[in-house]
């Protein structure tokens, strides 16, 4: 089978790292495997196995206007006419609406991940007719993969049919030294970008500044980057209990002896910060947020605890129960580590295997 995976580069995003991760497992299965990139040629951060195919079309493709849009889809769509590739795959928006067209009056079938939450449009008119367009785009393909039943219960029943739920495989973090009571650190730790419509950190700053007046030994680290760091200093303030930690070079190292990790997103597919979180065992607090991917790898009050988004108060109160009861919080740190199992990139490599093979046949 010959596989043609479409992005506009190879970028450290997490769709781009489960694209990359995709396309070098499918090769233990006898498939020949292409990844065209069409806009940043000297965007590479991922590393792709050496038996897979980086080609690059130069095309002049900003991203704003119809007309780069329509070039650009002229441009793949004689490339996968000149190479006849049996399945074409995207994960991002703006790959997917030139790809679906690209593949017409081919051979080639297109499948789609839906990496984002449909259910977030935005609150303009504008960006809600652009969603519209983009999923009506979207439910024109053969085959789709969701990250959450949730999403997938967005779309129509067709597309419902078509489609599979696959969750994101974790490649687990390595501690460098051993979790006990002596080690752990009085600091609640969030790894997310500085990004407050989505990640919103102002939630996890009013929430910790309540916790803070009754435990005023805790410290809040934030590591990220992002457009609001201005922003998120401002919410800071003077408080030197918040820190802001930039990138961490060793996320392991930076929060392994943390009291908790907390994700206080409003959506979401499936958080890899949690996840990465939850599999070297710290007890992690995360909203649930759309479309469900938090709650998909967090049982409530089992192996982490789960609360409303955009809920200071209950966030706060999530993080004084584990500051009381440290026994019930490495209790449920240690079921959390329990991911490492059950999504294995084994596991997640044969759900794609499975549903390409039984949808190609």
């Amino acid at each position: 089978m010959r596989v043609l995976f479409l992005n506009t580069d190879i970028g450290y995003g997490g769709a781009e790292k489960i694209m990359v991760f995709l396309a070098n497992s499918l090769l233990q299965y006898n498939m020949d495997i292409t990844f065209l990139t069409y806009r940043n040629k000297e965007c590479v951060l991922q590393k792709l196995d050496p038996g897979v195919k980086h080609e690059h079309l130069d095309i002049s493709d900003k991203g704003g206007s119809i007309v780069s849009i329509i070039n650009s889809v002229r441009k793949i769509h004689q490339y996968i006419k000149n190479n006849n590739f049996d399945l074409a795959i995207a994960f991002l928006s703006p790959s997917q609406i030139r790809l679906v067209p690209a593949c017409w009056f081919t051979k080639t079938k297109v499948l789609l991940s839906q990496r984002a939450d449909p259910y977030n449009k935005g609150a303009s008119f504008i960006s809600h007719v652009i969603a519209n367009v983009i999923n009506t785009i979207f439910s024109a393909a053969d085959l789709f993969v969701f990250q959450t039943v949730k999403a997938k219960q967005f779309y129509s029943k067709k597309v419902q049919r078509a489609s599979a739920v696959i969750p994101n495989p974790i490649k687990p973090l390595v501690r460098t030294c051993e979790r006990n009571t002596q080690s752990t650190e009085k600091s609640i730790v969030c790894v997310a970008r500085l990004e407050l419509k989505q990640k919103r950190q102002d939630v996890l700053i009013e929430a910790f500044n309540k916790l803070s007046k009754e435990y005023p030994e805790y410290v809040l680290k934030l590591y990220g980057d992002g457009e609001d760091e201005k922003a998120i200093r401002g919410l800071i303030g003077r408080n030197e209990k918040i820190k802001l930690c930039g990138v961490a070079t060793d996320v392991a190292e930076a929060i392994q002896n943390a009291a908790m990790f907390v994700l206080s997103s409003d959506y979401e597919g499936i958080p890899n910060a949690l996840l990465e979180a939850m599999s070297i065992g710290l007890p992690c607090i995360s909203t649930d947020c759309s479309p469900g991917g938090a709650a998909m790898l967090i049982d409530n009050h089992k192996n982490g605890i789960i609360v409303d988004v955009h809920d200071a108060d209950k966030l706060y109160k999530a993080m004084k129960y584990y500051v009381e009861n440290p026994s019930e919080a490495e209790k449920y740190a240690k079921e959390a580590v329990n991911v490492n199992t059950k999504f294995s990139p084994q596991k997640i490599t044969e759900m794609w295997v499975s549903y390409i093979n039984n949808k190609m046949e």
